[in-house]
């Protein structure tokens, strides 16, 4: 399996949660292959949180999937799982976030689909509660501009993934919590979702 990208703060409003700017050019990190873990065709798969002492977040992001020219063939809804302990202290080193971002099944990905140039809402709830609903037409890089910035300083290669950032309200997870994502087309229909079991 392929890694995965993340891209920084690539929403206005979860870069000012954040309590930071949106930067005018794309900022990305890595996850290796263990970090992700795909839904089953039900949709359904198992969330682990890494380090129970740690704060843990979820961040629901649309996905892309390349294809043999390097172009997204694929795309699903996805969650950027986030151990904020872990991050904080790679940000005041300097340091690399794989500890944070990279940590077993941290990248949740849902059903794919064939992508299709759109706008499309995405959203997560957590026992039934909506901590996440935006666009992606709120993205600050559109997917072809983060893909041509990513292939400028990485070596792409076919089946890689590039998890597109989070809109604002990301929140803590714990375990046994019971996780929803979705994104819908213009129509309002669901076309990729996944349901995650905290552990």
């Amino acid at each position: 399996m392929n890694g995965a990208w993340g891209v920084r703060r690539n929403y206005h409003a979860h870069a000012e949660e954040m309590g930071g700017v949106a930067p005018s050019t794309p900022k990305f990190f890595f996850m290796p292959p263990v970090a992700v873990v795909e839904a089953d065709e039900n949709g359904k798969v198992v969330m682990a949180l890494g380090n129970p002492e740690h704060q843990i977040e979820h961040e629901v992001e649309l996905v892309v999937q390349l294809g043999t020219d390097l172009k997204p063939i694929s795309m699903a809804v996805g969650c950027d799982t986030t151990d904020r302990t872990a991050q904080a202290v790679a940000k005041s080193k300097g340091t690399s976030w794989v500890e944070a971002k990279g940590f077993p099944g941290a990248a949740v990905v849902g059903g794919w689909i064939p992508y299709i140039v759109g706008d499309y809402d995405i959203g997560l709830s957590v026992n039934g509660e909506l901590r996440q609903s935006s666009n992606t037409s709120l993205m600050v890089h559109s997917v072809e501009t983060l893909i041509s910035a990513l292939s400028q300083k990485e070596a792409l290669s076919e089946g890689d993934l590039i998890f597109t950032g989070t809109p604002a309200g990301v929140g803590p997870l714990s375990p046994s919590d019971k996780v929803t994502a979705w994104m819908k087309n213009e129509a309002g229909e669901i076309i990729s979702q996944f349901s995650g079991n905290c552990q």
